[in-house]
């Protein structure tokens, strides 16, 4: 029996690093105590009881003692080997030389982007990187490039949901605004406001080239927006892991969950949905191709369940019903099968 884990409320960045990784470490080994709130809505599981960190790790890190990038979610192609989006810092290449990504303007002015003439375009950088070896103490992890993409009206442009799937590669990008940090009633927020999923760029030889997606964060894939803090529901989506080249998906789809709010928000609040906080999780599925990925009317939107509790599947995105509620607590997600 195949088990599904969701995480959905704490969010690890971790950098990764090749030419100088730092030797193997150790430290005692412990558990992860589970305390769960009060109000968590999830059963405790009876199979997986509890989370062991054994003494064993290695940090991939610069010489000075830094990570330099992060944004890694790592997809298993069919030629066993993994790919993953980074950004935000730098990545080796084979050549010896570096690249440098930078998915977020933190000072942006939006008179800078709109002027009479029209919208000036801006550029954000979303990295790629290929991940070799079998052995996660001595992984050998290089980029490939990175790619511009126009952020704007938003003032950031990220990785998300990166799928291989039969050669070919899917690497969707997300907005986020106003800025990296937004003073709001006095506090600092960090990006406070979550944008849409504008779609998927596609690759046929392995990330050494892309055709763009045909959409644009005011023309998104699933007509979303999330300007002035207006809620998402499919935000920074991730394709569920279900192993080397999908091998374990139960009817050859790619599925994807995200994490969204709605607009009467039983408890609103300032950064309600960030890049990191909402209240639900949603999800949708697709069959992959280069024709589907970025056809809005392609894809299956979880609707709920019926009366026996099996899932409703509809094609309408406005009938799309949260997989998890759990209000304030729904943070970055992602799932393993």
């Amino acid at each position: 029996m195949y088990k599904c884990i969701l995480s959905i409320v704490v969010y690890f960045s971790f950098g990764i690093a090749v030419l100088f990784a730092q030797q193997e470490q150790s430290y005692d080994p412990w558990i992860w105590v589970s305390e769960p709130p009060e109000d968590c809505p999830f059963e405790q599981s009876t199979e997986i009881v509890g989370v062991a960190l054994t003494e064993n790790y290695r940090h991939y890190k610069l010489e000075n003692g830094y990570s330099f990038a992060d944004t890694w979610y790592p997809t298993w192609a069919a030629n066993d080997t993994m790919y993953s989006p980074w950004t935000d810092g730098r990545c080796p290449r084979l050549d010896g030389s570096w690249d440098h990504s930078q998915s977020g303007h933190l000072n942006y002015d939006k008179e800078q982007v709109y002027t009479n003439e029209g919208k000036i375009g801006m550029q954000a950088t979303t990295g790629q990187a290929v991940m070799v070896g079998d052995d996660p103490l001595n992984m050998h992890i290089y980029s490939l490039g990175k790619y511009n993409g126009d952020p704007a009206p938003y003032n950031g442009r990220y990785p998300c949901g990166s799928l291989v799937y039969n050669g070919i590669w899917y690497y969707g990008t997300y907005c986020l605004a106003p800025a990296g940090t937004a003073n709001i009633g006095g506090f600092d927020y960090n990006w406070p406001w979550l944008g849409p999923l504008v779609g998927f760029r596609t690759s046929t030889d392995y990330g050494k080239s892309w055709q763009d997606t045909p959409h644009t964060p005011e023309n998104s894939l699933f007509g979303e927006t999330g300007m002035w803090g207006y809620p998402v529901k499919m935000g920074a989506p991730h394709f569920v892991d279900f192993g080397k080249n999908m091998e374990y998906s139960p009817d050859g789809k790619a599925y994807l969950v995200g994490m969204g709010a709605e607009v009467n928000d039983l408890m609103p609040r300032e950064a309600n949905l960030s890049w990191i906080s909402g209240d639900q999780i949603y999800m949708c599925r697709v069959t992959p191709s280069i024709q589907n990925m970025n056809d809005m009317s392609k894809y299956e939107y979880f609707g709920g369940h019926d009366e026996k509790g099996s899932a409703i599947w509809t094609a309408d995105f406005k009938e799309i019903k949260p997989l998890v509620d759990w209000n304030d607590n729904c943070g970055c997600v992602t799932m393993t099968y």
